[in-house]
């Protein structure tokens, strides 16, 4: 009699080593598709209007807006982010309003950006932002809002 040569032993939760390469390969792929179908359907930024690419403190202030804040407060401020309606809680701030209800002070603008609104999804950026980057996303906001950028926010400080 041929001895016949057992299977190899395997712990019931392995996974044969050609299945986990395919499944490496799969994911590979998924995130190639991702990557090609974001760069294919992304729309491009306008470019900035006239006033702020000619303010160096506007033009931080938008290029910060549109990376941090305009997936909920929308392009235009308006609080039409492409996420801001599948969003929980109260609706996103629309920054165009005529009266802000946490304040237009400088220092109330500012402490909305660093510290956030409790109970709604406007967390605090003062982790992500220094103080130069929240001062140029609160000069920004003014902007947005058609009002004069206060020179407090232009100020080192």
């Amino acid at each position: 009699m041929s001895e016949i040569d057992p299977a190899p032993s395997r712990s019931p939760n392995s996974i044969l080593p050609s299945a986990a390469g395919m499944i490496v390969l799969m994911m590979l792929g998924l995130i190639l598709a991702g990557f090609v179908s974001y760069l294919w359907l992304r729309e491009p930024m306008p470019p900035p209007p006239a006033e702020v690419a000619g303010d160096p403190l506007l033009s931080e202030g938008r290029a910060i807006y549109l990376g941090r804040c305009a997936t909920c407060h929308g392009l235009a401020g308006r609080g039409d982010g492409p996420i801001a309606a599948n969003l929980i809680g109260p609706p996103v701030g629309n920054l165009t309003d005529a009266e802000w209800k946490h304040g237009d002070r400088p220092d109330q603008v500012l402490a909305v950006i660093e510290k956030g609104v409790p109970n709604t999804r406007m967390e605090g950026w003062s982790n992500v932002l220094d103080p130069p980057e929240a001062r140029a996303v609160a000069a920004y906001v003014y902007y947005l809002a058609k009002r004069p950028v206060p020179e407090e926010l232009r100020k080192p400080g």
